[in-house]
């Protein structure tokens, strides 16, 4: 029943998302964005699977630098067995499942994957052609709508599992 739920609720997100989502580009600068994105980050957990991690773990998502993804994120996840910690710079970084890079980071992205390079972390971006340079799961906007593209040759690479149900709503880059 309750995976019955999260299925609704998740596939209702995302047909808002790839279709029915009206915000326009000004509006979508501002808290209804990262909101609508912390969200999607927290419905990752059950749709993507990482490699040596059980559940009984505390699951870990960091956001590098600042980003008002945080906020929303805290929210999403409160009375979770969910961490959620912005970090200032990759040398404070050991272990996450989830790194969320803010489109405005300062770290260069190639710096980033080749960190992460073969490790069991999901890296969420949200800059036009980061996707396609290698990040796992990119927030994109399209006709200006909300939409995630997914790079399925780099979450192979990085021993990370993600549901056909998942795949069946993202654009897929190589």
């Amino acid at each position: 029943m309750m995976k019955t739920k999260n299925h609704l609720f998740i596939l209702s997100a995302i047909i808002m998302l790839m279709g029915g989502n009206t915000i326009s580009a000004q509006e979508n600068s501002g808290g209804k964005e990262y909101a609508l994105k912390a969200d999607f980050l927290y419905r990752f957990v059950d749709y993507v699977y990482w490699k040596n991690y059980s559940k009984k773990q505390t699951f870990k998502i960091a956001v590098l630098e600042e980003s008002p993804i945080t906020t929303s994120l805290l929210d999403v996840t409160k009375n979770k067995k969910i961490e959620v910690k912005e970090y200032k710079n990759l040398d404070e970084l050991s272990f996450c499942n989830i790194l969320f890079v803010p489109y405005n980071c300062s770290i260069p992205i190639e710096t980033i994957l080749s960190k992460f390079s073969g490790k069991p972390v999901l890296i969420v971006t949200e800059q036009n052609g980061y996707g396609k340079k290698g990040t796992h799961v990119n927030f994109v906007t399209v006709d200006n709508k909300l939409k995630f593209e997914v790079n399925l040759k780099a979450i192979n690479k990085a021993g990370i599992g993600i549901s056909s149900f998942l795949l069946q709503h993202a654009i897929i880059v190589q």
